[in-house]
């Protein structure tokens, strides 16, 4: 048993390990695409306030035109990026999830071990005790021949 759930442990490590470096990645990518929809915010209000501050001064129909379609893209481009977003943090919260799943069985099969390896230490220490109970008693009668 002590050597298949050994295998079994070495396995589970491997799997640890590429799950904890998809967990890493997914938390990478999400903030990655956070810091992308800060940028893209910023850029959007410079932007709103450029037409605002040329809105002010006057702008011919054809800039009018070409300010609005350019804030309409960036509009829908914050709302990919939300859409990323949520997408992201799924991703992050399944790569956890799994993480975790593997963990806890990982701890698990780590704690079997070490109730086979302390139920072993008991064995081989009665056994030894048992060996100096019979040669105390060896001695004792040998003794008194």
């Amino acid at each position: 048993m002590s050597r298949a759930l050994q295998l079994l442990l070495e396995q589970l490590d491997g799997q640890e390990r590429k799950a904890a470096a998809e967990l890493g990645a997914a938390r990478l990518q999400l903030q990655q695409l956070e810091q992308q929809q800060q940028t893209l915010s910023q850029y959007q209000r410079n932007y709103s306030q450029e037409f605002h501050n040329r809105g002010q001064q006057g702008l011919s129909a054809h800039q009018f035109g070409h300010f609005q379609g350019f804030i309409d893209k960036l509009e829908v481009a914050q709302q990919q990026q939300q859409d990323g977003l949520l997408q992201a943090r799924r991703m992050l919260e399944q790569s956890r999830i799994a993480w975790m799943a593997i963990r806890t069985r990982k701890q698990a099969i780590e704690k079997l071990l070490e109730r086979e390896a302390e139920r072993q230490r008991l064995d081989s220490s009665r056994q030894e005790q048992k060996m100096l109970d019979n040669l105390a008693i060896y001695r004792f009668h040998k003794k008194r021949r």
